[in-house]
C-alpha cells in the first residue's frame, strides 16, 4: 500500500490563470493535504489527495500537447514559470461514527479522476502516484482568490477527463513539480529506535528487513479501518514474506 508524503506547504504561491477551455494536462504529483506541521488536514467531508496537474498548450488540429503552458507570476517578472494547477479531490470520508472510510468507490469523484488517467477499477489498493505522467484532458475555469488590493482571477480545474488526442511527442519537454521540505510518515520497531538512539548503523539487509516488517504492519492498521481487503491484505503479506525470507538467506 502506497505510503504518503506529507508536506509542510498550505499555498501554492501566485496561482496561474489562463484562458478557460480544454487543455491536454500530465500528471505530475500527488501528495494528501496537510497543515505546517504535516498534519493531514480533515476538509468538510473528509480527507483530501491533491492531484497536480501540468498544463500544455494543444495542438489547434489534433489537441495533442505541443509545449508547457507558461505564465509570469506578477508584473514585475521578467521570468515565466510552467503552468500547474491542483485538483483537490476526496479519498477519505468520514463517518457518522467518526471514522474515516475510503471514498474510493464506483462512483466517487476520485475514482472518476483515476479512471481517466487509466486505472481500471478493483478491489484491490490503488496507488495514485502509480499514474504520475499519465496525460488527460482538464476542463479549466475561472475562479476569484484573494482579498482587496491582493484579488485576482486565476485558474482551476473544473474537470479532468480522458486524454483522446494522439500520442504526445517523446520530445515534449518535461515538468517538474516544485518540491518542497518533506516529512515522511512511516512506522518503525523498537529495534530500530534502539539502533537510531545508540548511533550505531543498521546493516544493510537487516534495514530493509525492519522495512519490510514495518510496512507489514502498516497494511494490518489499514486492513482494521477498512482501507484494505482481507484479500488484498493477504497477496501484499505473502509478497513481503517471500522477500523477507529473501534477504534472511543472504
Amino acid at each position: 500500500m502506497v505510503k504518503y508524503p506529507t508536506s509542510n506547504k498550505t499555498s501554492f504561491g501566485k496561482k496561474p490563470y489562463i484562458k478557460k477551455g480544454y487543455y491536454p494536462a500530465q500528471l505530475i504529483k500527488v501528495e494528501p493535504y496537510t497543515d505546517k506541521e504535516g498534519k493531514l488536514k480533515e476538509g468538510k467531508y473528509g480527507r483530501q489527495l491533491i492531484f497536480e496537474f501540468a498544463i500544455f498548450a494543444p495542438d489547434v488540429k489534433t489537441g495533442a500537447p505541443l509545449k508547457p503552458m507558461t505564465f509570469k507570476e506578477d508584473s514585475k517578472s521578467t521570468e515565466s514559470v510552467n503552468v500547474i494547477i491542483p485538483k483537490f479531490v476526496y479519498h477519505q470520508y468520514k463517518n457518522k461514527s467518526g471514522e474515516f472510510d475510503t471514498a474510493i468507490t464506483p462512483n466517487s469523484a476520485i475514482t472518476k479522476l483515476l479512471k481517466a488517467l487509466g486505472w481500471t477499477f478493483s478491489e484491490e489498493p490503488v496507488d495514485p502516484e502509480d499514474y504520475k505522467g499519465s496525460w488527460v484532458e482538464v476542463n479549466i475555469d475561472d475562479f476569484e482568490t484573494g482579498e482587496g488590493e491582493e484579488k485576482y482571477t486565476a485558474s482551476s480545474i473544473k474537470d479532468v477527463g480522458k486524454y483522446k488526442g494522439p500520442e504526445p511527442s517523446k520530445d515534449l519537454v518535461c515538468v517538474k513539480p516544485e518540491e518542497p521540505k518533506k516529512v515522511e510518515k512511516q512506522i518503525k520497531h523498537e529495534a530500530i529506535k534502539k539502533e537510531e538512539s545508540s548511533g550505531k548503523d543498521v546493516p544493510k539487509d537487516e534495514g530493509e528487513i525492519k522495512k519490510l516488517e514495518a510496512k507489514i504492519e502498516n497494511l494490518k492498521s489499514l486492513n482494521k479501518e477498512g482501507l484494505l481487503t482481507n484479500d488484498g491484505l493477504k497477496q501484499a503479506i505473502e509478497q513481503l514474506e517471500t522477500k523477507i525470507e529473501e534477504l534472511k538467506k543472504k
